[in-house]
């Protein structure tokens, strides 16, 4: 955008307020000069009656010059009305300086010292008055010529030797006077181009922040949308799909469910990172930290991973060691996730270990593995979306690349270090260097126990019976055949009160509740685990399925004690935590 120049409206109207906000100013000089010019030609033989009107009439010109400008400065910028008091303030003016103008031929005086004083009082008055007036480029032709060219004039006609010299002085000054009060208003104009461009670049920027914030906006609607609206029907789908799979075991057609279920899981996992990725990427995602204990989160983690772990023949161990971090539990779980999750997807014998170890005024949460390892000029790159160390052809049964870019943006928005250490064929290490409260730094008096060392409890041997609650009718009934041949009862419900008198009128009791986070109306999944709770027992097993990964919901389900499932949830993954937390 280029400036304004001074025939711009905007920058002339700017220049005339400038020249009447100054023209009282200009004003003064001349009522106070008026007397003591009245005096020196009534001295020179004028008439005193003449001297005093001729005095009395500069002085009216210039105070009514000077109320046409206040009542200029009164009207809004850009009213027709300022045209009319624009040309009737030059007109004043005008008036003024050549009722002022017309009494230097009539003062000089014939001898040249007497010509050069008085030459010297109109040319000081032009000079002082002249430049104030110079926001208004008129303005300065108005009052300075009419003022001081019957001064040159006069001086030029005297019978003086020196007239010739004084005439060209007089005229020398005038023009310097001419000259200095044009740059003003080239100045001033300049002056006021660039404050009319930087308010126009303000309020464009205003414009685009407004349209970014409203972009922002319709973003986060349409990743909240995104994040339960769309994973509905690919939740339905995987259910169905793996009901549909347990009831063709000996059909011939079963390898193309089979082939289906892996393009559910493939479509959920890509959905479910790019979701995430977009998330953070538009700041939606705020970080709420706070203090806790590091085992509480590997807890939760040992309860996430352990069965991959044991499918894989991979021993899963978590050392927390009584630390204590600041940082938001949430996001900071989600992280040492993604790298447990991407550890054990790397390692083909031997195990993870994860561990918190005092660093400093910090805690350094560690990831080890004995997996494939990472070239040195790839450890930077594995941090890029879909960039997999050896997968160029992106099999997708070997994960899609975004686990590490997640934890990356994580990091950074928790303002933790994130460090890699590998080699190949041996395995690596990821570390989290995380801010540790007091209790963080103790060292407690013996080694705990690592997680996940104790013997699993048997399993029921008898019928479990799952309360399902969810607004969607296609995810209870895909629940439902997918749980019945397991021998396992769903009592669904759509709603909290719904469930609460199934659960009522069941004769067995309640081994699990599976609750959806957004049901119909203003409930939600807390909701519903309390209200069933206060009717099957507080001790009673439940899990939270959302599609929302805010941390707010997250904290909420974890201080309820609700392991959070999110969706779209794979079937697998829904047998492996009810058949956890029902044994």
């Amino acid at each position: 955008m280029r400036a304004p120049d001074a025939r711009d409206p905007r920058v002339r109207g700017e220049l005339d307020r400038i020249a009447w906000r100054a023209d009282p100013r200009a004003a003064l000089v001349t009522v106070a000069v008026a007397p003591l010019a009245a005096i020196a030609l009534d001295a020179r033989g004028v008439d005193a009656r003449v001297a005093i009107g001729w005095a009395l009439a500069v002085a009216g010109l210039a105070l009514a010059r000077s109320a046409v400008a206040r009542t200029a400065l009164r009207r809004p910028a850009g009213s027709k009305a300022l045209r009319g008091l624009r040309a009737a303030w030059l007109a004043v003016l005008g008036a003024g300086a050549m009722t002022w103008g017309s009494a230097a031929i009539a003062l000089l005086p014939r001898d040249a010292i007497g010509a050069g004083l008085v030459g010297a009082l109109w040319l000081s008055v032009a000079s002082i008055a002249t430049p104030l007036l110079a926001g208004s480029r008129p303005a300065i032709y108005v009052s300075l010529v009419p003022s001081v060219l019957p001064l040159v004039w006069g001086l030029a006609r005297m019978p003086d030797a020196a007239a010739p010299l004084l005439a060209a002085c007089g005229a020398v000054l005038s023009l310097l006077v001419l000259r200095l009060a044009l740059e003003r208003n080239e100045l001033l104009a300049s002056t006021e181009s660039a404050r009319i461009l930087n308010e126009s670049l303000v309020e464009q920027m205003r414009l685009q922040v407004d349209i970014t914030e409203r972009a922002i906006h319709d973003k986060t609607r349409f990743l909240a949308a995104a994040a339960h609206d769309l994973r509905q029907p690919l939740h339905a789908l995987g259910l169905f799909c793996a009901a549909l799979d347990q009831r063709m075991k000996d059909v011939p057609e079963r390898p193309l469910v089979r082939n289906m279920m892996q393009s559910i899981e493939a479509l959920e996992s890509s959905f479910g990172a790019m979701l995430d990725i977009s998330r953070l990427d538009a700041g939606i995602i705020q970080a709420a930290p706070e203090p806790f204990a590091v085992r509480d989160l590997f807890q939760r983690l040992y309860l996430q991973f352990n069965g991959e772990a044991e499918k894989r023949g991979l021993q899963l161990r978590f050392r927390p060691a009584r630390r204590h971090v600041v940082s938001d539990p949430q996001l900071l779980e989600r992280v040492v996730a993604n790298l447990v999750q991407n550890a054990l997807r790397y390692t083909r014998a031997g195990g993870v270990v994860v561990v918190a170890r005092r660093r400093g005024e910090a805690v350094a949460l560690e990831v080890w593995d004995t997996g494939f390892g990472v070239p040195p000029d790839q450890q930077e790159l594995i941090f890029e979306e879909f960039y997999q160390v050896d997968n160029p052809e992106r099999d997708r049964a070997r994960g899609l690349g975004m686990g590490l870019a997640i934890v990356r943006r994580l990091c950074r928005l928790l303002g933790h270090s994130l460090q890699v250490r590998s080699t190949p064929g041996r395995g690596s290490m990821f570390r989290v260097v995380v801010p540790a409260t007091r209790a963080g730094l103790e060292v407690a008096g013996a080694t705990e126990a690592a997680l996940g060392e104790a013997t699993r409890p048997p399993r029921i041997d008898t019928q479990a019976t799952l309360v399902l609650v969810d607004d969607e009718r296609a995810i209870r009934e895909a629940a439902t055949e997918l749980l019945r041949p397991l021998r396992i009862e769903v009592l669904a419900a759509g709603t909290i009160a719904e469930a609460v008198a199934l659960v009522g009128a069941h004769e067995r009791p309640v081994d699990l509740i599976l609750s959806d986070w957004r049901l119909r109306g203003e409930e939600n999944g807390v909701e519903a685990v309390r209200a069933l709770r206060r009717a099957t027992g507080e001790a009673t097993p439940a899990a939270l399925v959302t599609g929302d990964t805010s941390p707010d919901v997250i904290r909420l389900a974890h201080e309820q004690g609700l392991i959070i499932l999110h969706k779209p949830l794979q079937p697998k993954q829904l047998l492996e935590i009810i058949e956890r937390l029902t044994r």
